[in-house]
């Protein structure tokens, strides 16, 4: 019952060969776009009710690769009402067709075209002889900063980073081959750099209601130093990231890593760097091996990497989306307003 598309997608996520929210919406969609084409409807029953059903259970295997991204939650939820509105008049082809013409339109309206405005938005905020701060990689924070560069915008990036992923690295290389002037720190330097820093720009995997900022690990601490600092903190958001759920801390919910990714690591036994007349033959001998590289075999060591963390709205200083530079705290607002714009727009087309 899962179609081969979604398979192939299920392990690009599960690797992070597909990584980040929107990615990885877009992607489902465009996967969705060839399971709704080569869908047949069964005999005695109906599209308007089977594809529902059809496309759930490729959802269901999705959710057993990693867990689903607030954007793709988003897109979920609006396809299958746009399922559930079609017309039973039409033959199965034109429903179809009118479906994989919504999506293009969803992602056109809903990503590309909310992105385009985001940055157009955030650009105006760029001054010159800035100095950015921004933590691992976004992609909307990297394509500001490089149209920035483009229209002449003068200043330079500190790029914040942290192990496991280290995704950072990407972003730095991308802004340094564009000409940006750089800097690459990782998180435990922050408080070196942070007196030098004029903004924090970071990006979001979800934006909850009570105003937290669900994002990649060491954003938290990242945006609670700029904070500290009175630095602002600006955070690049998508509508469709909106949440209506609410969240305290990063441990009620999590998604978590594999432990191991916290170990392989080049960094070696601190007894290495002491002088050789000082280390014994048999440390020095072990001194090569990765730390915690036998941390199975402690009975009361577990090592949690958690992929998200939560940065309180009192830290966030303010939120651009496409309907306007907002603060975080006005999501259920926000939401709100969407949902009776919506709802008019289905009785105009009612009537």
């Amino acid at each position: 019952m899962v179609h081969p598309a979604i398979i192939t997608l299920g392990v690009q996520f599960s690797e992070f060969i597909i990584a980040g929210g929107i990615a990885r919406c877009t992607a489902m969609l465009y996967a969705f776009k060839r399971v709704i084409a080569e869908y047949v409807t069964p005999p005695g029953t109906s599209l308007q009710r089977n594809l529902t059903s059809y496309l759930g259970k490729q959802i269901d295997y999705l959710t057993t690769t990693r867990h689903l991204a607030e954007t793709m939650k988003s897109a979920i939820r609006s396809l299958k009402s746009e399922i559930t509105n079609i017309s039973l008049e039409k033959s199965d082809e034109d429903n179809k067709a009118h479906l994989l013409n919504w999506i293009d339109t969803f992602i056109k309206e809903k990503i590309v075209s909310a992105d385009d405005i985001i940055i157009d938005r955030a650009m105006q905020l760029i001054k010159k002889d800035d100095v950015i701060l921004t933590f691992g990689r976004s992609v909307a924070v990297e394509r500001l900063l490089l149209e920035s560069q483009a229209h002449g915008h003068k200043f330079k990036v500190i790029v914040c980073d942290a192990r496991p992923k280290l995704e950072g690295r990407i972003l730095l290389k991308n802004l340094a081959a564009a000409g940006i002037s750089c800097s690459y720190v990782l998180v435990n330097h922050l408080g070196a750099v942070m007196p030098k820093v004029s903004k924090l720009i970071i990006g979001a995997s979800a934006l909850l209601s009570n105003g937290a900022v669900l994002s990649r690990t060491g954003t938290a601490i990242a945006a609670m130093m700029a904070h500290d600092a009175h630095v602002p903190v600006i955070v690049l958001c998508e509508i469709i990231k909106f949440s209506e759920l609410v969240q305290l801390d990063s441990f009620v919910w999590n998604e978590i890593g594999d432990p191991d990714e916290l170990v392989n690591t080049k960094t070696k036994n601190p007894a290495s760097v002491l002088p050789s007349v000082l280390t014994p033959p048999s440390q020095e001998a072990n001194s090569k091996a990765p730390i915690l590289k036998e941390w199975r075999d402690i009975p009361d060591l577990k090592l949690l990497n958690l992929h998200y963390d939560i940065t309180p709205a009192s830290f966030v200083s303010m939120v651009i989306s496409e309907h306007g530079c907002i603060p975080s705290t006005s999501v259920l607002s926000v939401i709100a307003m969407i949902k009776m714009e919506e709802e008019k727009n289905l009785k105009k087309l009612a009537n």
